[in-house]
């Protein structure tokens, strides 16, 4: 990754703004731009410098692999400790990403440093930047999606009546874990039968029986990158009340991939997967947005929502993931990860989408 490249973006818009400095509070952020894979840390980053604090505990880590030009460790508050750093530099205007400051930081930077004056950004640079990935992100998406399909391939010979969601679960994250993943980019949901009607069950102790629909929501996070998955899954014959809402689903996804492209609007996109639902008759059952951006995080943007105005860009990654949940008895979503590219879009998973085309321990 090419920080120092970043940074020198990132500063270009800081100068346009009318900013001194730019306190990144986010550790997906600070990752970013400084390369800092550790927790409890922050960055301070001017157009002739780029400080990151710490404490102790990650003092030697990060000046093994941060590329700044300073580390600090700091021995107060974080946000004492970027006030003070502020004041002796005579910084005066400092830009913040509103959604990552609490109220607490607020008041402790102001009074460090009361000359100071914090400008909240509604959006910050550094998100900005983050909606498209540069070639190495990209390349390390992929490698996180083929390490998620894999081990989601492992886990299918586990799969059989008598194992527990929890186990499954535990079983999914033992196969990434081993095949070299940072941990889940989420916690694991495994959801039996009626359990898929909540978009986001956790797993607990009902079994799978012989005759069992499973939901399972995955990713991996490897080398800081994520990827998402959902897949539908049958022990035995598929219901036919089921396999007609996997067809609707899988309606909807072709629907929305036919359309995904440069210049498409989040929210058309959303709208064009919500109109093959509500066709069908499952309108009310298709309640969360069609789909997000991964990369460091696993919900990141853009966001493909109905209120969503952002315009898809080569670069971006994004999930498509309609569903459709009947309360008490069902849950189905498929979901993919996508590549915006110049002409259109590159499907980047590759796993199979009907229940059927799984082949499951015993079949």
């Amino acid at each position: 990754m090419d920080y120092r490249k970043r940074r020198a973006i990132f500063c270009r818009q800081l100068e346009q703004l009318g900013l001194d400095a730019y306190w990144l509070v986010s550790s997906a952020n600070v990752r970013y731009l400084s390369g800092f894979t550790g927790e409890d840390s922050t960055l301070l980053l001017t157009p002739g410098r780029t400080v990151l604090i710490t404490d102790s505990r990650y003092l030697e880590q990060a000046e093994r692999e941060s590329e700044v030009d300073e580390v600090v460790s700091r021995h107060q508050g974080m946000a004492e400790t970027v006030g003070t750093l502020c004041k002796e530099a005579g910084t005066r205007r400092v830009g913040v990403t509103g959604a990552n400051l609490s109220h607490a930081h607020y008041e402790a930077i102001a009074l460090a440093a009361p000359s100071v004056d914090i400008r909240s950004q509604k959006q910050g640079i550094a998100e900005k930047m983050r909606l498209r990935k540069d070639a190495d992100e990209v390349e390390a998406i992929r490698a996180a999606l083929r390490l998620a399909e894999a081990a989601f391939s492992g886990l299918l010979e586990h799969i059989e009546a008598g194992r527990t969601e929890r186990w499954l679960a535990a079983r999914l994250d033992y196969e990434m874990r081993t095949l070299g993943a940072d941990g889940a980019a989420f916690e694991t949901i495994c959801a039996v039968d009626a359990n898929a009607s909540l978009p986001h069950a956790t797993p607990c102790e009902t079994q799978v029986t012989p005759q069992s629909s499973i939901l399972f929501d995955w990713g991996a996070r490897l080398n800081g990158y994520c990827s998402d998955l959902t897949r539908t899954i049958c022990v035995g014959t598929i219901p036919s009340r089921l396999d007609a809402l996997v067809g609707v689903v899988l309606d909807a996804r072709a629907a929305v991939l036919e359309k995904l492209k440069p210049g498409f609007r989040c929210a058309e996109a959303d709208a064009v997967g919500r109109a093959v639902v509500a066709k069908a008759g499952y309108g009310q059952y298709f309640g969360h947005g069609l789909g997000h951006g991964v990369g460091l995080a696993v919900h990141e943007g853009p966001r493909l929502g109905p209120r969503a105005e952002t315009i898809l860009l080569p670069g971006m990654v994004v999930t498509v993931e309609p569903g459709i949940y009947l309360p008490g008895e069902a849950g189905v979503r498929i979901e993919e990860m996508a590549l915006i590219v110049s002409d259109g879009h590159e499907l980047l998973s590759g796993l199979p989408q009907r229940p059927s085309q799984f082949r499951l321990a015993g079949g």
